[in-house]
């Protein structure tokens, strides 16, 4: 960005240089064409800056996420299943499975029940293991 400040410069150091009046037409036109690009020059210069700040706030976001992420997915068993219904993919805490409460889990998609732990499914979901960097490789395959 600074190429275009170092431009724009230039073309005013150029301006100066040629003697170009401002009290002619033309020279109006000149100096308020520099002026103009100066400013947005000086725009974009700006604008770069407030983007690699919102840049490195996002990654820092990004970055918090995924621990969180970690946190809360570490050390537990996630069950997955396909709604029969819509076909969304469901993933719940395995330990659903053992709880002496009926618990019915529904899909956000079409709230059609999707499991229910009272053994009333025919189909057993798989289990999956909860390190994150497992499921990114499963998906892949």
């Amino acid at each position: 960005m600074r190429d275009i400040t170092e431009k724009v410069s230039y073309l005013q150091g150029l301006s100066e240089g040629l003697n170009i009046s401002e009290g002619s037409p033309q020279g109006k036109i000149i100096s308020g064409i520099l002026s103009v690009l100066e400013e947005l020059s000086d725009a974009v210069v700006n604008l770069q800056w407030e983007m690699d700040e919102f840049r490195e706030y996002v990654e820092s976001i990004d970055d918090d996420l995924f621990d969180l992420e970690e946190s809360i997915y570490d050390d537990e068993d996630l069950i997955e299943v396909e709604c029969q219904h819509c076909g969304e993919e469901l993933v719940f805490d395995a330990d659903i499975l053992e709880d002496d409460d009926v618990i019915e889990v529904i899909c956000p998609n079409c709230n059609e029940v999707v499991y229910v732990n009272d053994g009333s499914f025919d189909y057993e979901p798989a289990c999956i293991e909860h390190d994150l960097d497992d499921r990114d490789t499963d998906s892949t395959r």
